[in-house]
């Protein structure tokens, strides 16, 4: 053991994160209590077509490329990381050469900080050459872009992962090299008229192109950038991209200052307006539409729990919610509100939905454009009972607040829940 230790101790610190980078897995940290993942390294295609990152983040992922017959054993392992027990299973995955693939996953709790869970998703096979070649950027591609004087990215049409930029573009966002493999186009785009972004490429591969107005964001999220943009949908040996110009683009300064605006008479004038509304809908509308509200976050979803039921109800308001049905229902397992009560929480934040393993992120959230919230419990007779989440379409939005922030607003809605629910009940 000292000898060990001894070891360790000669090992640089340098040393160390060129290991981790290095390393021919996918390494991963749990946070237990917040049901969030982080990657420690890029190596997340551990297959020929598969994303590991994704793989352990969406539920609909693992069951479209797992075989059938394996899905149990990832389930038991995510218990067993609920649990902080160690842990290890191996499965099969279908790649894109319709073969089979065989990928190890282990895992260990911090004994020191049992707050985290360390682990590893490994490829089984001997395919190590081909995962790097998977890996690698095509000089063609590059040459595609790079003699263009205007920003132009080129992105991977599935997964909107960031293939290449070119200077322009490269200048334009603050994106360094040493970093650039590790961003999505996701966390560049920042559209304040609140459109999805995986909509609008829905339909490219019939359509070939769309063009129009959007916001971005600077990798350093410290600018808004606004351009006429124009997507190509391209193949490129075999592989199906898509090319990103922007054109009369315009560089800002943040819209909003998020800010927290509590002032006590118009907050007793909206209980007021509240307390006649029976309607859940509209008193959550009233809420989201109120100047006390405005430009603090785009959307509010009120979860209804039912514990012994198993069972909860969400009501959103906002545009993210627009064409959700007046009360959808899912399981309790697997929500916000199961974590709450897990982990008695006085409130939650998510900085990233794409970055979370929860179910109901994936189910809900992630496909309606929602990238952070914040979540609020409140219990009737010591039983959780209702969560009010503030969602935002921007990753990050809620870092570093405190419920003090805004828990007058959502015990003001909360009063009007209470009200409704008794309303219903008469």
């Amino acid at each position: 053991m000292t000898d060990l230790k001894q070891n360790y101790q000669n090992i640089s610190v340098e040393e160390l994160y060129r290991f981790i980078s290095d390393f021919p897995a996918l390494l991963w940290r749990i946070e237990i209590v917040k049901a969030r993942i982080e990657f420690l390294n890029g190596n997340a295609i551990v297959a020929p077509g598969i994303d590991g990152s994704l793989l352990l983040k969406s539920i609909e992922y693992r069951n479209r490329v797992l075989l059938p017959e394996d899905l149990h054993l990832i389930d038991i392992f995510i218990d067993s990381v609920k649990e902080g027990k160690n842990a290890a299973t191996v499965f099969r995955v279908k790649n894109q050469n319709n073969s089979i693939s065989w990928l190890k996953l282990t895992g260990a709790a911090n004994q020191k900080d049992p707050r985290y869970y360390y682990g590893y998703l490994l490829n089984v096979d001997d395919t190590v050459s081909v995962i790097k070649g998977v890996l690698g950027i095509d000089l063609d591609l590059k040459l595609m872009i790079e003699d263009s004087d205007n920003p132009v990215f080129l992105v991977e049409y599935d997964s909107l992962g960031l293939l290449c930029a070119n200077p322009a573009a490269k200048e334009l966002f603050k994106i360094n090299e040493t970093d650039f493999r590790n961003i999505s186009f996701h966390e560049l785009y920042c559209d304040v008229t609140k459109q999805p972004l995986n909509p609008i490429f829905k339909d490219l591969p019939l359509t070939r192109k769309w063009t129009g107005k959007l916001w971005f964001q600077s990798s350093d999220k410290k600018n808004r950038i606004t351009a006429d943009t124009v997507a190509r949908y391209l193949v490129h040996r075999k592989n199906r991209l898509v090319r990103i110009s922007l054109q009369n683009t315009e560089t800002s300064q943040p819209l909003v200052t998020f800010k927290a605006r509590t002032d006590s008479i118009d907050m007793a004038e909206l209980a007021k307006k509240l307390a006649v509304i029976d309607d859940i809908n509209e008193i959550m509308e009233t809420c989201l539409s109120s100047h006390l509200s405005s430009g603090l976050y785009d959307a509010i979803l009120f979860s209804d729990v039912h514990v012994r039921k198993n069972m909860v109800i969400v009501y959103g308001a906002g545009s993210p919610f627009s064409g959700m049905k007046t009360s959808e229902t899912f399981s309790y397992k697997g929500t916000i509100a199961e974590d709450i009560n897990r982990y008695a929480l006085d409130h939650l934040l998510v900085d990233d939905t794409q970055d979370s393993i929860k179910p109901i992120d994936w189910a809900l959230f992630v496909p309606r454009g929602i990238r952070s919230y914040f979540a609020m419990p409140f219990y009737s007779r010591g039983v959780l009972r209702t969560v009010l989440i503030l969602c935002s379409t921007l990753p990050g939005h809620f870092a570093g607040k405190t419920p003090d922030e805004y828990a007058e607003m959502l015990k003001t809605l909360n009063t009007a829940v209470r009200a409704w629910r008794r309303h219903k009940r008469n």
